[in-house]
C-alpha cells in the first residue's frame, strides 16, 4: 500500500476509503478521464479528486451524487454504490467501537 499522509482518512475510515477509491478510480480509468477531466464534468474541483484517491478526503454525499452522474453509473450502479458504501461504513464504525 502507497505511503499515507498525516491528513489521511484512511485510518479512521479504511473500509470506505477503499471503497471509494476502488470504484471511483476505476470508472475514471475505464472512462479514459483524467482527474481534471472527471472534475469538470462533476463540477468540483481537480483537487477534490486527487484528495479523495490519495486517502485525504472522504466527498460529501451531495460531490458523491455528482461524481456517479459524471462516471455514468447507472441507477441500478447508483443504488449498489449507496448499499455498499453504507456497508464499509458500518465496519469503520464497528472498528472504531472496539478501539
Amino acid at each position: 500500500m502507497s505511503k499515507k499522509k498525516k491528513r489521511s482518512v484512511y485510518r479512521d475510515f479504511p473500509n470506505v476509503s477503499k471503497f471509494l477509491v476502488e470504484k471511483m478510480t476505476q470508472r475514471r480509468k475505464e472512462l479514459k478521464l483524467s482527474q481534471t477531466a472527471l472534475a469538470g464534468r462533476a463540477g468540483v474541483t481537480r483537487n477534490c479528486i486527487q484528495q479523495m484517491e490519495c486517502h485525504e478526503h472522504l466527498p460529501l454525499p451531495s460531490t458523491l451524487f455528482k461524481l456517479l452522474k459524471a462516471l455514468d453509473f447507472s441507477k441500478e450502479e447508483s443504488a449498489e454504490f449507496w448499499v455498499e458504501i453504507d456497508a464499509a461504513y458500518n465496519r469503520d464504525n464497528a472498528i472504531q467501537e472496539d478501539t
